[in-house]
């Protein structure tokens, strides 16, 4: 800007130089707004802890020390039209004068170049240097260019001036007569990959390492990308064939490796805060994508290396001065410090040498996890969270996931207090009441307002003002796809176990003011004859003991419950509700899954009943032997049924509706006489027929409308015709479950957590459960492998069926079913008995133990383990 200010303006600035010089010791001018958090705090936005806008020093008048100090005494100026904006890469807050051009962020050092105050108006083409550009990049015009030119400085700086286009880049490498849709960029990725290739092979890398200067330029003044044709240049640069290389790595040049490392941030900045069109173009183009899962193990790489330096910093506490005035991206070969002691080459390397460190075998889990102040308001972190949270929807499609769910996962967060960031992330997401209401309990008002100003004290997340908190950048739980499973099951137990004992407090408490005894758990005591029936009478006379700690007792039965009660009782329940004679359930003959039954009988107590079950199930970690297909879980999640999920329910049904979709013929549709009604018979045998819209029976399905008939009759079968029947159930699930956990798994997930894994139907894996399992009543470890009762043992497991493997699981554990997690997780246990060698094995299924005398051959021992496995059940001597 040139000129002399306005009186206006040069008040502004001397306001922003004053506060610049108190509060940085930056050489840009630098303004920090409280009017910024009010407004965050209004539209629910979340920024960097302080929001802070640089204006680039070219465009401040001179301004002299006097009129800094005089400002002092003067009233503040009022300023007109300010601007608020995110930064393209990393989303910070920025505000500024409508008559500022240009605005370089701090945090990222990213310029948004400005026009009438708007960064939506600025120049589409990028740069001014692109004016006069003609020439696009191409193969055929690299090779041209190399041939017609032997010098390397020449074809360095054709590289440059062409990669720091934005108008060259963006319409380079396309494919001939093809034109952007929400199918295809049109871009020639296998040519960017060998025009990449091309120049790696050159004898010097100059040429290379100019074309990443020319990639870094644009990115750092990126132009406005509201259109989904201006992306194009970014998925270009994302083909860069050294991105994983920079980031496990250590490179013989660091200008080489800290060019393409800020090259890679700042793509990712950009992706991870693109607008809703872009972002919708950019998913449908991830989805058919072949090189999907390579971008997507990219992206989590970016994370992992961040989270590394986050793990780091936990073990090897730095120097206060040190950390203090050290830049997070001063240092890209950052992680060659983290695995020079580790011998790494790899962060899995590195990952397997972190358990072995005495900080991560501290009983403290804050002390032996990172915790949320290390990453909370890192925006590597987030913004590769945001990009990689594009891939994950992307991901899925009509139903159909690109690849599974896991490939989502990373590792590294499991060295994440995730316990801790879950509980910031509710506090995040929790509405503060500004007052107790008059109806309300006022001691527990007062018990929540100290907890939750206590609680975001701790995590230092209090704001100034007493009545508002401010949000944290980022906390994991927002981006759940990331939290591995296993994480996931710690968070459902740490908010059970946080239920329960408050449940137990309560009981406590209700005790002392009536003078009566009080219950820490949900007893249930049930006759095995009459199982459902006793079951539902205690669920309903003890509605608010769901919470607490299960315990059963089966009556005329010596059994201690440990577990293994609660394990039978779940099985036996399970088995009298889902048998199709009870009427509740019916199973399709094709994929033999169980579904409610269609019916006008009130069975709204038992469905009930069985939703109470399958929480208690999750609640208590135990695992269900039942088939039940996977659009129960999605419904329970609230989300839509596809046609996928009925095809796993009716595969033939299914198979006939996909074959109406694909026909195209209308004189095959003449003559079908289909319409918009179904027929079906419900649990007595009784035919119906039903319309699936008004006057359906008389409306015909054809070509057109053939859609919407498949759309509504889903719906039917899935949703409308069992109504009643799965509302019961949903409420006695969530009269259990309720918490917030729940939303952080996948339909997929909580199915594996409620049913188990049965392995793809493939025998278990006998070394790995050997390599888990505990042996007790030997004088080591090695005595007990090399004795021959735990050889037969093993040699018993490996050579039985997988049928029977399941019956084995069942008598040890109380379930044929494996951990969701994988069989590495199940607690297991052979113990040595003295004693009559005639009598049969024992199992404690409360602990997952099998314990074995020492019998004298092999034979007698696979005889008795046979016996017991296939004719146990029950406690006691009967």
């Amino acid at each position: 800007m040139t000129g002399s200010a306005s009186s206006g303006q040069r008040n502004w600035f001397q306001k922003l130089l004053k506060k610049n010089r108190t509060s940085t010791s930056r050489p840009e001018s630098v303004i920090c707004s409280r009017d910024i958090m009010h407004y965050i705090q209004e539209h629910e936005a979340i920024i960097d802890p302080d929001c802070i806008l640089s204006i680039e020093p070219e465009h401040c008048p001179e301004i002299s020390n006097d009129a800094v100090q005089d400002y002092e005494e003067s009233p503040e100026p009022e300023v007109q039209g300010d601007v608020l904006s995110n930064c393209r890469c990393c989303g910070t807050i920025l505000k500024y004068p409508t008559f500022v051009k240009r605005i370089k962020c701090t945090i990222c050092d990213t310029i948004t170049i400005v026009e009438n105050g708007d960064p939506k108006n600025a120049d589409r083409n990028g740069l001014n240097s692109d004016s006069g550009q003609t020439q696009l990049l191409s193969l055929e015009y690299l090779e041209e260019f190399i041939q017609n030119n032997s010098s390397p400085k020449a074809l360095g700086v054709m590289l440059y001036e062409f990669f720091s286009s934005f108008r060259v880049l963006n319409n380079s490498f396309r494919v001939p007569n093809y034109r952007l849709s929400h199918r295809t960029p049109g871009l020639d990725f296998p040519q960017i990959k060998r025009f990449y290739k091309r120049i790696l092979k050159l004898p010097s890398i100059n040429s290379y390492y100019k074309m990443l200067l020319g990639m870094s330029d644009l990115l750092k003044r990126s132009p406005e990308l509201e259109e989904p044709q201006n992306i194009l240049w970014l998925l270009i640069i994302l083909e860069l064939p050294t991105f994983q290389h920079v980031l496990i790595h250590k490179a013989n040049i660091p200008e080489l490796r800290s060019v393409q490392y800020d090259i890679l941030k700042r793509t990712i900045g950009l992706i991870a805060n693109l607008n809703k069109t872009p972002l919708q173009y950019l998913c449908n183009w991830l989805h058919r994508s072949p090189e999907f899962l390579i971008k997507v193990d990219l992206i989590n790489l970016y994370i992992t290396f961040h989270v590394t330096k986050c793990i780091n910093y936990q073990l090897k506490p730095t120097n206060t001065t040190d950390t203090a005035t050290h830049s997070e991206d001063e240092n890209v070969n950052y992680k060659d410090t983290l695995f020079k002691d580790m011998n790494a080459t790899s962060p899995a390397q590195a990952l397997d040498a972190l358990p072995q460190n005495a900080a991560m075998n501290r009983q403290d889990e804050f002390t032996s996890k990172i915790g949320l102040s290390q990453y909370g308001n890192n925006w590597h972190i987030r913004t590769g969270a945001r990009a990689l949270s594009i891939f994950f929807t992307a991901n899925s499609h009509n139903g159909k996931f690109k690849v599974p769910v896991s490939n989502f996962y990373n590792t590294l967060v499991d060295y994440v207090n995730i316990k801790e960031d879950f509980d910031a992330w509710q506090l995040n997401n929790r509405k503060m009441s500004n007052g107790a209401s008059s109806t309300g309990d006022s001691v527990q008002s007062v018990i929540d307002y100290l907890q939750n100003n206590t609680i975001s004290a701790y995590y230092g997340i209090l704001s100034n003002d007493p009545t508002q908190m401010r949000k944290l950048s980022f906390t994991f739980c927002q981006f759940p796809f990331l939290i591995s499973l296993g994480s996931k099951i710690s968070i459902l137990e740490h908010e059970a176990k946080r239920k329960m004992e408050r449940k137990a407090e309560e009981a406590f408490i209700n005790s002392l003011n009536q003078k009566q005894p009080f219950g820490i758990y949900f007893k249930v005591r049930v006759r095995r004859g009459l199982i459902a029936n006793d079951s539902l009478k205690c669920i309903k006379n003890h509605t608010n003991d769901l919470q607490k700690s299960l315990k059963v007792e089966f009556v005329d039965e010596p059994g201690v419950d440990a577990g293994g009660l609660k394990k039978e009782w779940f099985v036996l329940l399970t088995r009298e509700l889902f048998h199709p004679n009870k009427g509740l359930f019916s199973y399709d003959e094709t994929s033999k899954l169980a579904w409610f039954t269609i019916s006008n009988i009130d069975h709204e107590e038992l469905y009930y009943l069985v939703g109470v079950v399958l929480g208690l199930a999750i609640y208590n970690s135990t695992i269900l032997d039942l088939r039940l297909p996977f659009v129960l879980f999605k419904k329970l999640l609230n989300k839509k049924p596809s046609l996928e999920d009925f095809c796993e329910l009716y595969p033939e049904n299914g198979g006939s509706l996909r074959k109406l979709l694909k026909l195209q013929d209308d004189e095959i549709w003449d003559n079908m006489e289909i319409y918009f009604d179904v027929t079906y018979s419900d649990l007595l045998g009784a035919i119906k027929t039903e319309e699936l819209v008004p006057g359906g029976s008389s409306i015909k399905v054809n070509n057109s409308n053939k859609n919407e008939y498949v759309s509504r009759y889903l719906d039917f079968y899935l949703n409308k015709v069992i109504s009643n029947s799965f509302n019961s159930f949903y409420k006695g699930f969530y009269s259990v479950i309720g918490g917030n956990a729940l939303s952080l798994f996948s339909p997929h997930e909580i199915q594996l957590i409620v049913l188990g894994d049965d392995n793809d139907g493939k025998k278990v894996d006998t070394e790995i459960l050997k390599s888990v399992t505990n042996y007790n009543g030997w004088d080591s470890r090695e005595a007990a492998v090399t004795s021959k009762q735990v050889a037969w043992f093993w040699e018993f497991f490996d050579s039985i069926s997988y049928k029977q493997q399941k019956k084995l699981l069942l008598f040890i554990t109380g379930s044929d079913r494996i951990p969701a997690t994988g069989i590495q997780n199940l607690p297991f246990k052979i113990t040595r008995l003295k004693g009559n060698k005639d009598r049969f094995p024992i199992a404690h299924t409360c602990f997952n133990e099998l314990c074995i005398y020492e019998y004298p051959d092999k034979n007698t021992m696979w005889r008795k383990l046979e016996y017991g496995m296939n004719e146990s059940e029950g406690f006691g001597i009967k």
